[in-house]
């Protein structure tokens, strides 16, 4: 595994740390493949909706790429998310080459975003955490606003691209990943870094710019060195997020992509 990965994101990939998990996860489909002995790629399947799997972790050894064996893994990894009855696969990527790969094979964009990022400040109050009671209003608030469309209506974690609905509301305000101030939302990720992640925020002037102020507050509170948040390239609410110090990654760029299998 670790040759595998050896050469990916200049030696930062993260699949040597999940590949444990991965193996012994009952509800994920892990293929591996082999040629005379050899371990050249691994893929994952995995339920996240019903009728939803996430693609993901397609690697293929160094000197075996280019051979077609990427394009053959994700092909048995479609045929089996039919057999499984799925409707539809999305994934996350940011390689450019594998983007081509998923757009020839019927993959679609839903989204294409980058990131900001803002330092931690001292001294502010925190955003209010909502209960899960206000899922519903909340999923009608996130779908008026008019970043909506550029996040594709899908929550933009790459581990769970699932649509931004009542139901990702509710499951977000119990874990207590909602932050709100007025009509402005923020998602926080759950995925733990040296960074307070934010996988969308919605709303615009005074009431977004204080919760993203909050965030920053939060952020300090925490330990964390500052925000990371994700948003589609024209993020219609990128003045605000200028105006209280947060800067964007351009040149980082990544997408969310969709297959239906029952079409």
């Amino acid at each position: 595994m670790l040759e595998i990965t050896r050469d990916v994101w200049e030696g930062q990939d993260y699949l040597p740390s999940v590949f444990d998990e991965w193996v012994a996860d009952p509800a994920g489909h892990f293929q591996a493949v082999e040629l005379d002995g050899l371990l050249v790629g691994v893929q994952r399947l995995r339920p996240i909706r019903p009728w939803m799997m996430l693609y993901e972790g397609m690697r293929v050894a160094e000197g075996h790429r280019r051979r077609g064996i990427g394009r053959a893994m994700l092909r048995a990894a479609l045929d089996e998310a039919r057999q499984l009855g799925a409707q539809e696969v999305r994934l996350v990527t940011a390689n450019p080459v594998a983007i081509r790969l998923f757009e020839s094979e019927g993959f679609r964009a839903l989204a294409r975003l980058t990131t900001w990022t803002a330092s931690r400040l001292e001294g502010g109050d925190p955003a209010r955490v909502p209960p899960p009671s206000d899922a519903g209003r909340l999923a009608a608030l996130a779908a008026a606003d008019p970043a909506f469309a550029g996040y594709g209506g899908v929550l933009s974690h790459w581990r769970a691209p699932v649509d931004i609905d009542e139901t990702l509301m509710r499951e977000l305000a119990e874990r207590g990943l909602l932050r709100v101030n007025g009509r402005a939302l923020a998602g926080l990720s759950p995925t733990r870094t040296d960074r307070l992640g934010v996988d969308f925020v919605f709303g615009a002037g005074a009431a977004l710019q204080d919760l993203l102020m909050a965030l920053r507050f939060e952020a300090d509170a925490d330990g964390l060195t500052g925000v990371w948040l994700a948003a589609p390239l024209d993020h219609p609410a990128g003045g605000d997020l200028r105006a209280v110090g947060y800067d964007s990654d351009v040149e980082f760029r990544f997408g969310l992509f969709a297959k239906r299998l029952d079409r």
